[in-house]
């Protein structure tokens, strides 16, 4: 019998030390590929027919995107794809755009009504650009946390008259004042 109790409590310490392992995802309710730890993440976006990843929302480096009283700065770094794949997350391209005089973006907002569209482009050497068409709806806001943009056709055209077309969704940290 004493064999048999000993045995027992074995068998009940291990399966309780068990019970406390958790073997599911730790970011419940998070979209796998946008986890806050883990594999590295990116958000994928087109420019000018090649596809790039966007280091945004979940990456241990990134940049802030924010709102501050009637600006909305956005940053997208950029790195190539085929290094996103292998795992390696360094960026060698920051697109930023600043849109003024709006209103505080909300799910729906499309970013070419602003009054006022700056772009900065660092791909092939253009230094600025400015809005000529197309869109980037705003498809999910959590101040202080993330934003998610979709591109379609935005089309912008730098002073050395270079054309640039983003096409893609990408979630980016978003910082609200």
């Amino acid at each position: 019998m004493k064999k048999f109790l000993s045995l027992f409590a074995f068998a009940m310490i291990a399966v309780f030390s068990l019970s406390l392992v958790s073997c599911g995802d730790d970011d419940e309710g998070e979209n796998n590929e946008y986890s806050r730890y883990g594999q590295i993440n990116y958000g994928q976006i087109n420019i000018n027919g090649k596809d790039y990843a966007c280091y945004g929302y979940g990456m241990p480096i990134t940049y802030t995107s924010s709102w501050e009283g009637g600006t909305l700065s956005i940053s997208l770094p950029l790195g190539e794809l085929a290094d996103a794949k292998k795992g390696e997350y360094d960026f060698d391209y920051m697109v930023s755009i600043d849109c003024y005089g709006g209103n505080k973006p909300m799910v729906g907002t499309n970013l070419a009504n602003y009054p006022e569209k700056y772009l900065t482009v660092v791909l092939d050497e253009a230094s600025s650009a400015d809005y000529e068409s197309g869109s980037a709806i705003v498809k999910s806001v959590k101040d202080d946390d993330y934003i998610t943009i979709e591109f379609k056709n935005f089309k912008c055209k730098a002073s050395n008259l270079q054309s640039y077309t983003f096409n893609g969704t990408v979630k980016l940290d978003y910082d609200v004042d």
